[in-house]
């Protein structure tokens, strides 16, 4: 289990880059462009994926979170209002740093948790922390694709991130 997980995640670490990359061959005013979509521009919706990564680590890092409680909810939306204005102004080239470095961290979790299965609450409900996991990928997938097609309405392709193409990415090397 503990194998796919890490080959899952480093799918996500690897479309989150495939992306970064793509976007600073285009020019800063692309990926800030506001335009009437999921968010109001592309930057945004990257600095949503790496935001929500770093406090997924900290719900793994602190074993889940067993009462939802308003204190709870409050304190994770001054984290992520805080971890969002962390971006503020960074080029691409910046926040593609950010996300490695918190890539580093989430990777080093994932491989030495000794228990994957392991049962992780959140509030009311449990789910193993490799579901979890699982559920962190899916999010990264969903915005890449509103990032994808964020691009197409501003009038150009974006790049293939989908896991088919990671693994023949993998056979070819």
């Amino acid at each position: 289990m503990k194998t796919n997980a890490l080959r899952q995640y480093d799918y996500h670490v690897w479309a989150n880059k495939k992306v970064n990359a793509y976007l600073q061959e285009l020019t800063e005013e692309v990926y800030r462009k506001e335009i009437q979509s999921v968010f109001p521009t592309i930057y945004e919706a990257m600095v949503h994926i790496h935001v929500i990564d770093c406090n997924w680590l900290t719900f793994f890092e602190q074993g889940g979170v067993t009462d939802m409680t308003a204190e709870y909810v409050s304190e994770l939306m001054e984290r992520t209002n805080r971890l969002a204005a962390q971006t503020k102004g960074k080029p691409i080239e910046e926040l593609d740093l950010m996300m490695s470095e918190l890539s580093v961290r989430l990777r080093k979790f994932i491989a030495e948790h000794e228990e994957l299965e392991a049962m992780c609450p959140s509030g009311a409900f449990q789910a193993r922390y490799v579901d979890f996991i699982q559920h962190l990928v899916n999010h990264g997938t969903y915005h890449r694709g509103n990032v994808t097609a964020m691009l197409r309405q501003i009038g150009h392709p974006g790049t293939p991130t989908d896991f088919g193409f990671y693994l023949y990415t993998l056979s070819q090397h």
